[in-house]
């Protein structure tokens, strides 16, 4: 006679997942947040120096990205006007990566890729913390969940 095999609590792994992924988005969230801070830095460190408006702009941004997986990036602020009445957000590209010259040879300008430099120099610092600050909080809200299935 053959025997079955059978997976027992699956369904219970599931619901309980369900109830925790939630739980941990703004530990995801704030370990991002935590984790481009020495990026954002060294990004305002690089930044070319014009007026300082393209400096004062850049911050850590939530990209648009499903409310379970939360994105954030080092960048200049969209809604940032600088002291001329011009956002620094239409010209961040520029800067970065340089233009070519215009039809009649004039307009060129050499990118200088300060947010590039940024990130290379602090890639594996950001990841170190990122990891460093999300484990944490991971096991903090697993043993609530532990405590609150526990007093059922």
């Amino acid at each position: 006679m053959t025997k079955k095999s059978t997976v027992t609590g699956a369904k219970d792994i599931a619901k309980r997942f369900k109830y925790a992924v939630p739980g941990l988005v703004p530990a995801i969230a704030e370990a991002q947040k935590k984790a481009l801070k020495p990026m954002l830095a060294m990004a305002k460190a690089n930044a070319p120096i014009d007026d300082g408006d393209l400096r004062r702009s850049l911050a850590i941004k939530r990209l648009r990205s499903a409310r379970e997986r939360p994105q954030h990036a080092v960048g200049p602020r969209s809604d940032y006007v600088g002291k001329d009445g011009e956002k620094p957000v239409r010209i961040a590209h520029i800067t970065e990566f340089g233009r070519a010259a215009n039809a009649d040879g004039h307009g060129e300008v050499q990118g200088t890729r300060w947010l590039t430099r940024a990130f290379q120099a602090t890639a594996e610092q950001t990841i170190q913390i990122f990891t460093a600050t999300v484990k944490p909080a991971f096991e903090r809200k697993l043993a609530k969940l532990a405590a609150r299935k526990a007093a059922k």
